[in-house]
């Protein structure tokens, strides 16, 4: 079954993560004193997916981001702090990709493989360069 993109709407917060998680995040370009921030907020999602086209819209500390991808096709995001970086979204079987061929502008690549452990827990696997890590994210 594949991932269920409106199955992500709701509100959100951080859970659980692997012990070099902050470490990926660090190498990401989230300040240490961000990373605190960043486990403890809450954030609405509002998402679709009509034919290949992906809609996203985040309300994440206050800013809101909203996003359209063609799976398959590369595009740029927006994340929080207004940077725009090229990514492309894909689908495996329930798991949701998102590369990030140049997440630095200096060659470092991201990967991002999303899926439902759950109706209420993503869990997120994160391949940044040479570290790998894992998240999970829980329904308020």
């Amino acid at each position: 079954m594949p991932f269920d993109v409106a199955k992500s709407c709701g509100k959100w917060k951080h859970g659980e993560h692997s012990d070099n998680y902050k470490d990926i995040m660090a190498k990401l370009g989230v300040p240490a004193e961000m990373f605190d921030k960043l486990c403890e907020a809450e954030f609405p999602i509002e998402s679709s997916l009509e034919g290949n086209v992906m809609k996203s819209k985040v309300d994440f500390m206050g800013k809101v981001i909203e996003n359209t991808f063609t799976l398959g096709v590369e595009g740029e995001e927006e994340d929080p702090t207004g940077t725009k970086r090229r990514v492309t979204y894909t689908m495996d079987g329930d798991c949701m990709i998102s590369v990030y061929p140049n997440h630095d502008g200096k060659g470092l690549v991201v990967r991002n493989y999303s899926q439902f452990v759950d109706d209420n827990t993503i869990k997120t696997i994160v391949k940044a360069g040479d570290l790998e890590g894992w998240a999970t994210t829980r329904r308020c």
